[in-house]
């Protein structure tokens, strides 16, 4: 009798124990499939709206913004060079002084190769003769070939006459490069009694290859029409010249005319739909350098792509979670009588959630250490290349060590006309706030050189020092950050001699075996209780032959070690710039990466260390 009860009650307490897995599992599958729908339609939607209202306007934003700093960059570039009084006399003298001939062909050869320009021309009106930068000689000794109007490749030149435009742009073929180039065409003089034309021609394939790169989806068009609806660029070579009402509905075409207006890079959104009623998603933009638009669409369908892969995602993640749901809860119905078995599931869910968090905070480590190292490709970006270090200086060797993964220490060089500046720099501070103050030293110096003053390295130094107290707001803000800045500043004109002036960084120069240190003006500058002399000196420094330029940031002379842990100090580097024999600039650079390598010993690296040396050409 008590095992039909025991028997009876485990029958009934199977089939409650079903009935529940049963009504459970059910409830859960509708919530789940329920779950589903509107999770992939609210995706759906959601990508919908980031490609019509992210998506294509970044790409349209990026690209005219692109476009647009070339050909500003090369708009301006052209201006001044056709605004060069020299420029103008010489071409005015029907160029018969050869020696400004020379003079401007050097400029122009300078010009192309410093801004990396494709082609760099000047055109007489009177003589139609047309220079080119880096051009050879032909076999009568003249570096000019004459513009003839009946050659399909010389149009241009009549065409920017009749246009009465400062400047305009065209599209043309060169026969000596072999490439289609984007000219840039400024008048010299005015437009009305114009003595010539100078401008830039940037290749064509180098600007396609960058719509490919932006590009999304293979239907997709990425196009640059003129105010005349013509496709003037596309990665498409095929397109180019067409009208691109022949690819879009003419509702499309009267959408953007209609819609046009003077705001430049005001980019805006729109869609139509093809024959078979797929729609087709774009946006465009007038640039800010000229009336061109720039015009970008995609199918739909491409741009949710990932759509088909998300529901199959979904069936498939739908399925498995109305399974592990099942098995669940028969588990939980069979074991939850059981206190050991159910301390176990708890032990495990803790430790589930121990290794989720321990994922969560590596993954979060992770993303904080590549933005770090994006960082430290930013900071190198704005450093001086070899190359360009290599073109400017005879010989030079460059230590750049930070202390972490980017640092406060920078250098810095531009070369404007016949001057060339030339900057070391210790920012207060190293880690990401010294490489954040570096960049806020780089803009104002770039301002102050291109726009105040590149030759005299005090009134450079004072002005940085005001700058840079205005941009960390020190003067109406008394609990702002006092950070600042030790540097040194280089002036080299026709690299005959060396103007220098300093803020707690001394220049040393080793001269016919004796060391000679050039003292700083001041202790820093940017620090709010720094208060600069209005009388800075410069010291100006003649260059001899064989002189070897050496500075340092205060990392390399304040770095601890030896037997007693003292900091390396300015003797031991004036001995050791003395005794080191300078074969070559590597083992100059050897000599103090192994110097100070040995002296640290097993000493933690203090701060950010540059050491810089250079021999003028």
């Amino acid at each position: 009798m008590m095992k039909e009860k025991i028997t009876g009650y485990s029958g009934s307490y199977i089939k409650n124990m079903f009935r529940i897995i049963s009504i459970a599992s059910a409830i859960i599958c509708i919530a789940v499939i329920i779950t589903a729908i509107l999770g992939y339609t609210n995706t759906k939607e959601s990508l919908i709206n980031k490609a019509k209202s992210q998506d294509i306007v970044f790409i349209v934003k990026s690209m005219s913004a692109k476009i647009d700093s070339r050909i500003s960059r090369a708009i301006e570039t052209s201006y001044i060079f056709a605004r060069d009084p020299l420029n103008i006399e010489w071409v005015k003298g029907e160029e018969q002084d050869k020696e400004y001939g020379e003079i401007i062909q050097n400029k122009m050869d300078s010009i192309a190769n410093s801004y990396d320009y494709n082609n760099f021309f000047t055109a007489v009106i009177k003589s139609k003769h047309y220079y080119r930068a880096n051009s050879k000689k032909n076999d009568n000794g003249e570096n000019y070939i004459v513009l003839q109007e009946d050659n399909p490749e010389d149009k241009w030149f009549w065409s920017v006459l009749k246009s009465k435009k400062t400047i305009d742009f065209n599209i043309g073929y060169d026969s000596v490069t072999k490439n289609t180039f984007l000219f840039v065409n400024t008048i010299m003089g005015s437009v009305d009694n114009p003595v010539g034309i100078t401008g830039v021609g940037m290749n064509i394939n180098e600007i396609t290859k960058e719509f490919k790169e932006f590009k999304v989806g293979k239907e997709s068009n990425l196009w640059i029409i003129d105010d005349k609806g013509i496709i003037q660029l596309s990665d498409n070579v095929e397109d180019i010249g067409k009208k691109y009402s022949e690819f879009v509905p003419e509702s499309v075409v009267n959408n953007i005319e209609n819609n046009s207006t003077d705001a430049k890079q005001e980019v805006k959104v729109s869609q139509y739909s093809k024959e078979n009623n797929k729609i087709v998603d774009y946006s465009y933009c007038k640039l800010s350098s000229g009336d061109w638009t720039l015009f970008y669409e995609i199918p739909r369908t491409e741009s949710i792509s990932l759509l088909n892969s998300l529901r199959n995602n979904t069936i498939i993640n739908v399925i498995l979670v109305l399974a592990f749901f099942m098995i669940l809860f028969y588990f939980i119905s069979k074991k939850i009588a059981n206190p050991y078995e159910q301390a176990i599931l708890m032990n495990k869910e803790l430790e589930n959630k121990v290794n989720i968090r321990t994922q969560e905070l590596r993954e979060s480590n992770q993303r904080i250490n590549d933005s770090i190292e994006y960082a430290k490709r930013l900071q190198e970006s704005i450093l001086p290349s070899k190359e360009e270090l290599k073109k400017l200086f005879m010989e030079n060797f460059v230590i750049w060590k930070p202390k972490d993964t980017v640092g406060g220490d920078f250098f810095w060089l531009r070369e404007i006309e016949d001057v060339l500046v030339f900057v070391v720099g210790d920012c207060t501070g190293h880690g990401v706030p010294g490489a954040f103050m570096t960049m806020t030293v780089n803009a104002i110096l770039h301002n102050i050189v291109n726009t105040i003053n590149k030759e005299d390295p005090s009134m450079i130094l004072q002005e940085l020092h005001i700058q840079l107290r205005q941009a960390l707001n020190k003067n109406s803000n008394p609990s702002s950050v006092d950070d600042g800045l030790d540097i040194a500043i280089f002036s080299i004109k026709k690299k005959a001699s060396i103007i220098y002036a300093g803020a707690n960084i001394e220049l040393y120069i080793k001269r016919e075996g004796e060391v000679k240190v050039f003292k700083p003006q001041t202790r820093g500058i940017g620090y709010r209780d720094i208060e600069l002399k209005e009388n800075l000196k410069n010291e100006i420094i003649q260059i001899q032959e064989g002189d070897i330029f050496i500075v340092t940031t205060d990392g390399f002379i304040h770095q601890n070690g030896g037997e007693r842990k003292y900091p390396f100090g300015k003797k031991r580097l004036c001995n050791m710039i003395k005794e080191c024999e300078f074969k070559d600039f590597e083992s100059i650079k050897s000599k103090f990466e192994n110097t100070m390598e040995v002296y640290k010993g097993n000493e933690e690296q203090r701060d950010d260390i540059t050491v810089l040396g250079f021999k003028m050409k």
